[in-house]
């Protein structure tokens, strides 16, 4: 990604963040594909949570952090998840346009809790679900072993929470 006023990246065009009292809130629309679904035009329910996940790096990147930064700059930082829920409260079927709403909405010590939303065009919530990840830091000396880590205080105040 290009870099930005933020010092670091942009946001996808299809993307608008807004800081609110709790915290960034980053919305990006989805438009739903045929190879999102079934042969009877009913949306996979993973891909909700891919588009949940896109979320949550947003999130990251209207702050100016992107996975470059976290691995190169930061020393190697991941954010694995370590459950993911989901709730699906209608129907939606190829062709639906949705705005997908992403913030976080808890900072603990070593990990964060996202809330994500999928909402039609009507306002009404079609889906919604969170993700619980973990910040870590990966090992040079012993690849794929990541260490929890204490979320930097200043990560948490550029995405504008406020620890638990």
């Amino acid at each position: 990604m290009p870099p930005s006023e933020t010092g670091s990246v942009v946001l996808p065009a299809d993307t608008r963040s807004v800081s609110t009292e709790d915290g960034i809130v980053v919305r990006h629309t989805v438009t739903l594909e045929w190879g999102d679904c079934d042969p009877a035009g009913i949306i996979y329910y993973p891909t909700y949570f891919k588009w949940w996940d896109q979320g949550t790096w947003r999130l990251f990147w209207a702050a100016g952090i992107d996975r470059r930064i976290m691995r190169d700059e930061m020393g190697g930082i991941e954010t694995p998840i370590l459950s993911a829920t989901g709730t699906f409260e209608s129907t939606v079927t190829p062709g639906d346009t949705l705005v997908v709403e992403s913030r976080v909405e808890r900072w603990g010590n070593s990990s964060f809790k996202v809330a994500h939303r999928a909402v039609a065009p009507d306002g009404k919530t079609v889906a919604h679900g969170h993700e619980m990840r973990c910040w870590t830091r990966g090992s040079v000396s012993t690849p794929g072993q990541l260490k929890a880590e204490r979320i930097p205080d200043n990560i948490v105040s550029r995405l504008g929470g406020k620890r638990a």
